[in-house]
């Protein structure tokens, strides 16, 4: 899309809000003030949302004042116009789970309203993947993986026990699990299941992508009621298995990550403190290590630990192990 096609592309997005927003219809004079645009504009943008297949009418009110609505079918649904929309923007976020029951569940309700509705809108949600765009890099491909995440879904619904083939990192060979499939996690585009391992006698995460087979057993299990996979993984840094303690972290940011990283929400127990320097101190209680350690190596020299002296040495080690890699051959310093 040109820079010049994006200001008119907001323009057709608010007209479809404030028409979602008003079932009885808006006139041209009605639209032009609250829009800030001339009547010509906006009806050359309605008659452009018309063409493309968007489902407005126009019909005639008191005095022959011609008002502009979105089509009866769609108020039916009991969902706006904006609203479908924003479901489109909802299977866009679910692109990276392609080929799966999550995606194609999502991809065949829209399939079915845009039958109905949207039957003549390509070039507007063409429009719409430009203005959303979703980066996925590193994530996971289960286009061929349907059948066997049915399969996971169903053990997990029915609380029925697994046998599987899964290949740990840096094994050649995949071992035989037995595991009770408690749920399943979604991560950084890829899937997990937080299950209890009967050969370890306890929780562990198994990545989706190592799993080669499994198959469905007759016995069944139960959940402990005390647990709750939320709580569990807020042990976390992500989905690694938490450890049976617990680390106070501190970190302390410098330069234009000490501002950065205060944007987003890392953890639900993050703290944040400013000092007077600029520079920032993040705390958190955590129950693993070893996704933190990378985390806080992606920032490079404006990131610090502080806290715990566990998790220094890690970073330290890692460092060094990495600087390593770099040192010329001839290199004695």
């Amino acid at each position: 899309m040109s820079q010049h096609d994006s200001p008119r592309l907001r323009r057709l997005l608010r007209l479809i809000f404030r028409l979602s927003q008003t079932p009885l219809g808006l006139s041209l004079a009605e639209l032009a003030e609250v829009e800030g645009y001339t009547e010509r504009t906006c009806r050359r943008d309605l008659l452009l949302l018309r063409k493309i297949g968007l489902p407005l009418q126009e019909h005639s009110g008191e005095h022959n004042r011609k008002y502009w609505h979105i089509a009866p079918e769609v108020q039916n649904l009991k969902f706006s116009l904006f609203e479908l929309l924003s479901l489109y923007m909802g299977r866009r976020l679910l692109e990276p789970f392609a080929g799966t029951p999550f995606f194609e569940g999502i991809h065949a309700v829209f399939q079915r309203l845009e039958s109905q509705l949207f039957s003549g809108a390509a070039l507007f949600q063409a429009q719409l993947a430009e203005v959303f765009y979703l980066s996925t890099p590193g994530t996971s491909d289960y286009s061929a993986r349907a059948e066997l995440i049915d399969l996971l879904l169903q053990a997990v619904q029915q609380r029925r026990t697994l046998m599987m083939d899964y290949r740990k990192p840096g094994e050649s060979e995949a071992g035989q699990y037995r595991i009770q499939p408690w749920s399943l996690a979604a991560h950084h585009g890829s899937l997990y299941i937080v299950a209890w391992s009967e050969y370890a006698q306890d929780v562990r995460h198994f990545k989706v992508d190592r799993i080669e087979s499994l198959q469905i057993l007759h016995k069944k299990f139960q959940i402990p009621d005390s647990f709750s996979v939320q709580a569990w993984l807020e042990g976390s840094f992500g989905v690694f298995s938490p450890e049976n303690r617990s680390y106070h972290i501190e970190i302390e940011f410098f330069g234009t990550a000490a501002e950065t990283v205060r944007e987003s929400r890392w953890h639900p127990n993050q703290k944040f403190t400013s000092k007077p320097d600029g520079r920032t101190v993040m705390s958190l209680n955590l129950r693993s290590l070893y996704e933190i350690k990378s985390w806080v190596l992606s920032f490079g020299s404006q990131a610090r630990v502080l806290k715990p002296s566990l998790l220094v040495r890690m970073v330290r080690e890692e460092l060094q192990t990495t600087a390593k890699l770099y040192r010329r051959k001839n290199d004695t310093t």
